[in-house]
């Protein structure tokens, strides 16, 4: 049974062998299309016919590109032009001649009709080279040259000796033998062409690590964009309006007290002589309540009298004073007849004192006021609250442009103002009161965006003659960033990748010519080397043109070598 199997352009040989691997049938035909894959080395159709033989199959090639039919052919494989001619059976021989015939001439159609051959057929089938041994078969790419065929008149009658005259010698077996050797040399040059020796050369560039650097960008106020040489990125320093305001409770007591008054009657039992009380002098109650007089008095010496049944008595003198309390409140308002102590000045044998009424008027109240802890207390309280806001403005970033970040190492809160002079709260009566501050406060950002753009730029300084840099391969790892003062520090590592320029046009000039251990030892110089040659045994890298190829491998880098195209065969 045969089967036909359908590639595509992109189809490799591992995978045209993985189909016929799956096949059961014995003929196989390969069906490829315009510019396949396959098609591009003899080497691949070597494979397949390994892969034919190691399996007992029969592989045959169907294109109709003449390129990949010669390729096919020359690594064994039987080609055809079409699958048609692929499932056309082959011809039927030829019927036998009848016994005694002569053989039709080569070329002659079996429906030619043509008549067996007169006297001289002979001669005529030695002239067109029948009986010769046929050129060696080709595939039905190979080039062949047709036989040329001469036949003789059927009218014509063989030639009559002449007398005397030198019989003419026949030239039939020569021009066949020279039609015969023309198609030798053909076919053999065909086959050297289809059969030179080639070489495929792959490289595939060498790559370098270049870094990793260790780069310190720094944030600067001033700068106004970034500086790739210095390694420095613009800063700013941002300013917030932060206030605070609270209402605060009074803490402080002031207390009202108002001074008792009332009325004594000092009594002098001094017959002799006037007795004068002192303003100011100090009358108290037993238990210690004191008062002193508001007025300056004097009293008169007593009278002496006689009373009928007491014979002679002293009649005391008499006079009354106004009195205050010394302390002030309510402790100074006293009973009637409790002030009975006189002043220490006075003899008590003959000084009397007493309130023949209550003394009153002596209070005491207490209020709330503003003192000066209160106050001081409070402004720390708003400072606290000042420092809060600053905080959450900073963390909200509110105002800052996009992309910056802001570092509160650098933050700075300025002198606060109070909404009112806190001294003139002092004192004030009051059960609370207000107070608010409002302050100015500035941090430093920066855009660490600009920090890996420069640590790209200085990793591209870095590259090695004949090599590029893989772009690709940039890897850039920043740090944490460190504040001292307001100075701000990006640390960042980067490393990449750099692949070798290789031109292959020029490498390939190189190695022409050269024995294999040679020219491996000039093309590792660029990187890891594949050379396949065909046959095995050649040795050297063939010199004639499209004999040897050299292939950039764009796997590495698809940019590692520019300005030339990535197959070479000149």
């Amino acid at each position: 049974m045969a089967a036909i199997v359908y590639l595509d352009v992109d189809d490799e040989i591992t995978s045209a062998a993985a189909r016929i691997r799956a096949l059961d049938d014995d003929r196989i035909a390969l069906v490829l299309p315009l510019g396949s894959r396959l098609a591009t080395s003899r080497i691949n159709f070597r494979l397949l016919a390994r892969e034919a033989e190691a399996r007992g199959k029969r592989i045959e090639v169907v294109t109709n590109d003449a390129s990949a039919r010669a390729l096919a052919a020359s690594a064994g494989l039987p080609t055809h032009v079409s699958v048609a001619a692929f499932e056309a059976p082959p011809a039927p021989p030829a019927p036998p001649a009848p016994q005694g015939s002569p053989s039709p001439p080569a070329g002659a159609s079996a429906s030619s009709g043509s008549r067996p051959p007169e006297a001289g057929a002979d001669d005529a089938r030695a002239t067109a080279g029948v009986g010769a041994p046929p050129p060696p078969p080709v595939d039905d790419d190979s080039p062949t040259v047709a036989m040329p065929v001469i036949r003789r008149p059927a009218d014509r009658k063989a030639p009559v000796p002449q007398v005397g005259r030198r019989p003419p010698q026949r030239r039939g077996p020569i021009v066949a033998a020279i039609f015969l050797v023309a198609a030798l040399v053909l076919v053999v040059g065909t086959a050297g062409f289809l059969l030179l020796p080639n070489a495929e050369i792959v490289v595939v560039p060498a790559s370098e690590p270049v870094g990793p650097l260790e780069l310190n960008v720094t944030a600067q106020s001033g700068v106004t964009k970034p500086d790739p040489v210095n390694l420095l990125v613009p800063a700013t320093r941002f300013t917030f309006e932060v206030t605070a305001s609270s209402t605060f409770p009074a803490t402080g007591v002031k207390v009202t007290e108002t001074t008792a008054t009332g009325e004594v009657t000092f009594s002098s039992l001094n017959n002799e002589s006037d007795n004068t009380i002192a303003k100011g002098a100090i009358v108290k109650t037993e238990s210690g309540i004191e008062f002193r007089t508001t007025a300056e008095i004097t009293l008169p010496p007593a009278d002496v009298a006689f009373v009928p049944g007491q014979g002679f008595i002293v009649v005391p003198s008499t006079k009354k004073v106004g009195i205050e309390a010394v302390t002030p409140g309510v402790s100074g308002n006293v009973a009637a007849n409790t002030l009975v102590v006189v002043p220490k000045e006075e003899n008590p044998r003959r000084t009397t004192v007493t309130n023949e009424a209550a003394t009153g008027g002596g209070t005491h109240t207490e209020s709330p006021v503003v003192q000066e802890s209160d106050v001081t207390a409070a402004v720390s309280e708003l400072n606290v609250q000042l420092a809060d806001d600053f905080d959450r403005q900073i963390g909200e970033a509110v105002g800052v442009p996009e992309g910056t970040t802001l570092f509160p190492e650098t933050k700075g809160l300025g002198e606060s103002t109070p909404s009112v002079d806190p001294a003139t709260l002092v004192g004030t009566d009051a059960a609370s009161f207000e107070l608010g501050l409002t302050a100015q406060g500035t941090v430093i950002g920066a855009d660490p965006g600009p920090v890996e753009s420069l640590a790209q730029a200085r990793i591209r300084t870095e590259v090695d003659d004949g090599f590029r840099l893989v772009e690709e391969s940039i890897k850039v790892t920043p740090g944490e960033p460190i504040v001292a003062g307001s100075v701000i520090t990006f640390p960042v590592t980067v490393e990449a990748l750099e692949v070798r320029l290789v031109d292959g046009a020029a490498l390939l000039g190189r190695v022409r010519g050269l024995g294999l251990p040679q020219a491996r030892t000039i093309l590792e110089a660029y990187g890891d080397v594949t050379i396949t040659v065909w046959p095995d045994w050649v040795t050297t890298i063939p010199t004639l043109e499209g004999r040897a190829t050299l292939t950039i491998d764009a796997s590495a880098d698809a940019s590692a070598n520019p300005g030339s195209s990535p197959e070479a065969s000149p």
